[in-house]
């Protein structure tokens, strides 16, 4: 009896090493902090990528835009979502908002939307929704 509660007590130590000080998680930004602003844009802007491409589908299966428009406009939205799901990650990150922004403006940057003057003007305004939600993201950015 005297070994088993020797033995519960030496093994009570051990068992309390891993209940140590829990892991320390980042804090969210407030509310209306301009990294929360800037990610509910990146929010809208892959909701606009998504209306952008269904609507390149819609013209298209009508005849209305070509299958090259098509796929320029599919491909464009991969490349879009990858910038964007970036965007997001950084401003989820552990990095100071200055150092975001430096990162968030070089992605803008290098951001390009397709257009054309033979596209359908459905699609073009379908773009120019994102293009102009890019421009708000930037300016939540740089301010």
């Amino acid at each position: 009896m005297k070994r088993v509660a020797l033995a519960l007590l030496l093994s009570l130590p051990v068992a309390f090493v891993g209940c140590g000080n829990p892991t320390t998680a980042t804090t969210p930004a407030p509310p209306n902090s301009p990294q929360t602003q800037a990610l509910n844009i990146t929010k809208t802007i892959a909701d606009s990528i998504n209306a952008a491409v269904k609507t390149a589908i819609s013209l298209r299966d009508s005849g209305k835009l070509s299958q090259a428009n098509t796929a320029t406009i599919e491909n464009w939205a991969k490349s879009a979502a990858v910038l964007d799901d970036t965007i997001a990650t950084e401003l989820g990150s552990a990095d100071s908002w200055t150092l975001q922004k430096q990162k968030i403006l070089i992605l803008i940057a290098a951001f390009n939307i397709p257009g054309s003057s033979t596209m359908d003007a459905t699609i073009q305004a379908s773009l120019k929704a994102v293009s102009t939600l890019i421009m708000q993201l930037q300016a939540q950015v740089v301010n």
